[in-house]
């Protein structure tokens, strides 16, 4: 015991995950501002990984793990290891490279892992009325039921088809967000193992076009709007290229004057113009990254 307790990187382990068991369970029995805690799970579990390697992150993971077996049950486990840990382990474990953080390969495990989590699901629920849509439709219902709001005041068939997808699209945005946290954190206290990388100079893999590219022939021509996998796994894999159209906006309106306007209307034209707007900006992802034609060091793009 005494050597485990002298060993700094266990201990972030424990801490950590005992942590993340805390915040996710917190959120599973509806306790106050659960829903913060929910999405704010994979925090301590970045921080044991970037600060103290992946060793230390495997071990917070399996400790909360083990925590929500003995407390919750299998299915809360498993929840909290496809949400979180699982994907985190693969993002820390990923981007270390030879003493420090290349994002590119991590960012396309943002939109891989929800795709392979979304065509898990449908074939886990294929045997159940309505495959995944019912189990979605299901799940809306419930939760309008625990709100005290009738089906009949919401698109609740809307909402099934995009549901798998928009829950891919948050736990995408709660990994990022929290890893880019405690990056950012361990670096300001000189515990992070590596320096922090520039999110507007990361590039994906030269592969990854072919995945939504492929998930959109399959869409068009087996899926169509009816079918929520198709459209779920196009859309989570579109989802990095998003992304980067967002930092090559933040690239390209850098040392502008009035940057800072020009920022928040972008952002308020996402909110506003969603869908329009999305499309938009993933167009521009995908010039930025594989359409506009870079220059040699020194030069000008």
């Amino acid at each position: 015991m005494g050597g485990l307790l002298s060993n700094p990187r266990w201990l972030a382990g424990a801490a950590a995950g005992l942590a993340a068991a805390v915040l996710s369970l917190w959120a599973m029995r509806g306790l106050p501002l659960g829903f913060a805690a929910f999405w704010l799970t994979p925090l301590p579990l970045f921080g044991a990984g970037l600060g103290f390697g992946p060793g230390a992150m495997a071990a917070a993971a399996s400790l909360a793990a083990a925590i929500h077996l003995a407390v919750a049950g299998f299915l809360p486990t498993v929840v909290f290891l496809v949400a979180f840990a699982v994907p985190a382990l693969l993002l820390v474990s990923l981007g270390f490279r030879q003493g420090r953080i290349d994002p590119g390969l991590p960012l396309a495990v943002l939109g891989i892992w929800p795709a392979v989590v979304i065509i898990g699901s449908a074939v886990a629920f294929s045997g159940t009325p309505g495959g995944l849509e019912g189990a979605m439709r299901q799940a809306i219902t419930q939760g309008l039921a625990r709100m005290g709001t009738a089906p009949g005041q919401m698109p609740v068939d809307e909402l099934a088809q995009v549901m798998a997808a928009a829950l891919g699209f948050w736990s995408a945005v709660s990994l990022s967000v929290n890893g880019a946290a405690a990056q950012s954190a361990l670096a300001r206290s000189g515990l992070a193992l590596a320096p922090t990388p520039r999110w507007s100079e990361v590039r994906l893999p030269g592969w990854y076009p072919a995945l939504p590219g492929a998930g959109a022939a399959f869409w068009l021509a087996f899926g169509g709007e009816g079918n929520v996998v198709a459209l779920s796994v196009l859309l989570v894999l579109l989802l990095p290229v998003f992304l980067q159209g967002i930092a090559a906006v933040h690239r390209r309106s850098a040392g502008r004057p009035g940057r800072g306007f020009m920022l928040g209307a972008f952002y308020a034209g996402l909110v506003i113009l969603s869908v329009p707007a999305a499309i938009a900006v993933t167009a521009f992802g995908f010039y930025e990254q594989w359409g506009r034609r870079t220059s040699p060091p020194g030069g000008t793009t």
